[in-house]
């Protein structure tokens, strides 16, 4: 039986992935090396690995951090499988592993470890990066990302060694990777060199790649996302073709089953909020009423200075504590909207009002624009949807001097509302769980409920919700209610004011 070499390679990070080794191989940082590591204190070429008589030998090429093996700087030796070699003061660590398997139990191997995955109880982000370096390792390749399909989009969830701007490190495969998911067709490229289309194109020479694996993830026929993977080298014992799919389906099972299995949890978490809404938070709201009527009437009843701030803290914190009631009852409850004819100018700025006087405190300028405009709403409900908003904006603007603008503008079919602020910005990976119900971002203090029940009041009201928003440049928040607004001629009457607190308009 032939006897089989692998390196493992473990990064200071603890990542690990393993290359087939049949020949002898240079390790360095320049994407001419057999094995590539790209980090900045290992040399642009920083170690030889020579075969000779079926002997390893490791030999350091004159290197600025060195290679050491038994905490002794490393010249040329005879290198013995299991003995650990340092690079670069611990950057990587190199060790050399015998297998003494035929091809296809090196294959039935690889199967069984992906097959593990199955039998993993993790949360989705964990099942993504152990796939993905599964996957890294069995193929021998450098540097790949996972994606899946989120909302009708593909969106990269995991990725290694590719930095921070995916888009320009893999301009040209970024849409062979669309291209692989829409289709179901991998691209399966062990070198670049013999594809005469691929080594043509410019980016492809820019990256210098020369082995190219992309393969959509299957489940049952059905595209749930697509895995990339490449590598400045060519893959010097490449793995089987249909045992590395099947590796990968195996992968798309586990994911899914990760995925639902939270979906699960969600809906068992959201019907367990029900049940306390309905048996718990109001009984709860009551006793926050008599505290609050007993708060009122001790302040209205003394001139002592300390005793109105006391009861000043009280009624603060009895505020608290009902709009955080309030929250759960919103969320845990599907309402029919009690719609009534507003007039967007003065609701928008009866709810701003009581806001103004702290934006301007914040040195933040809070108004409202737009045009004369009737539409019908739930007014209390979408209420709480711009008060929701125009906290968080509030929030964002903490520190930061600039504006908070609530505008809106008729459109085909409805009315558009716009929330827009100056503030922080919202990172990606947040905007991706903002919705998501206990999920809180950037407050001390938040329920998690915030997003999501603004989500669930514009939907009851049948309208969208999108967020755009960069950190550093701001946030805008752009609702559409799919109403018919009232146009011609605005007469205002006690059945349409604007006033949200005080309307007694039409039901429908």
């Amino acid at each position: 039986m032939a006897q089989r070499y692998q390196l493992l390679i473990r990064d200071r990070h603890g990542f690990e992935r393993t290359i087939p080794l049949a020949r002898s191989v240079t390790v360095g940082r320049q994407s001419l090396c057999d094995v590539v590591l790209s980090d900045n204190m290992i040399s642009r070429n920083h170690l030889r690995l020579e075969l000779q008589d079926d002997t390893w030998w490791a030999e350091d090429l004159k290197t600025t951090h060195g290679s050491f093996c038994n905490d002794k700087p490393l010249g040329r030796m005879a290198w013995e499988p299991g003995t650990p070699l340092l690079l670069a003061d611990g950057a990587y660590t190199l060790t050399l592993v015998r297998t003494d398997h035929s091809s296809s139990e090196i294959h039935l191997q690889a199967i069984l470890d992906a097959a593990q995955l199955l039998a993993q109880e993790v949360d989705l982000e964990d099942m993504l990066e152990q796939s993905l370096d599964r996957l890294l390792s069995i193929s021998g390749t450098d540097r790949g990302f996972l994606m899946l399909l989120e909302d009708g989009e593909l969106a990269s969830r995991v990725q290694r060694n590719l930095g921070q701007e995916l888009e320009g490190a893999i301009q040209l495969s970024m849409s062979s990777v669309h291209k692989v998911f829409e289709t179901g067709t991998p691209i399966w490229i062990l070198n670049v060199a013999e594809d005469g289309q691929l080594r043509s194109q410019h980016s492809i020479q820019r990256l210098e790649l020369k082995t190219i694996l992309c393969l959509p993830l299957l489940l049952q026929g059905r595209r749930i996302g697509v895995v990339y993977l490449d590598s400045r080298r060519p893959i010097i014992e490449p793995p089987d073709r249909q045992t590395f799919e099947a590796i990968v389906s195996l992968c798309a099972i586990a994911i899914e089953r990760t995925r639902l299995s939270e979906e699960n949890l969600r809906s068992h978490v959201l019907a367990t909020v029900g049940q306390v809404a309905s048996s718990i938070v109001h009984d709860f709201k009551n006793g926050l009423f008599v505290l609050r009527g007993h708060a009122d009437l001790l302040e209205l009843s003394t001139e002592d200075a300390k005793v109105r701030h006391h009861c000043r803290k009280i009624l603060e914190c009895v505020d608290r504590l009902t709009h955080l009631s309030q929250d759960v009852l919103d969320f845990a409850k599907v309402r029919e909207p009690r719609r009534e004819t507003v007039d967007l100018r003065p609701f928008f700025d009866a709810i701003i009002e009581p806001l103004v006087p702290r934006a301007a405190e914040m040195g933040v300028l809070l108004r409202a624009e737009g045009p004369a405009c009737l539409i019908k709403l739930d007014p209390g409900r979408f209420t709480r949807v711009m008060e929701n908003l125009l906290a968080n904006a509030l929030d964002a603007t903490v520190g930061i001097s600039g504006e908070v603008l609530v505008s809106w503008v008729q459109v085909t079919g409805g009315v558009q509302v716009r929330v827009k602020d100056q503030g922080r910005g919202i990172p990606k990976r947040v905007i991706k769980r903002i919705f998501e119900p206990f999920f809180s971002y950037g407050k001390k203090k938040g329920t998690g409920l915030g997003m999501a029940t603004v989500k669930k009041i514009v939907e009851e009201h049948g309208g969208t919700l999108e967020f755009i928003s960069e950190e550093g440049e701001g946030t805008e928040v752009v609702i559409l209610l799919p109403d018919h607004p009232i146009t011609g001629t605005i007469k205002l009457s006690d059945e349409s004011t604007g006033e949200h607190r005080n309307l007694g308009a039409e039901r429908v």
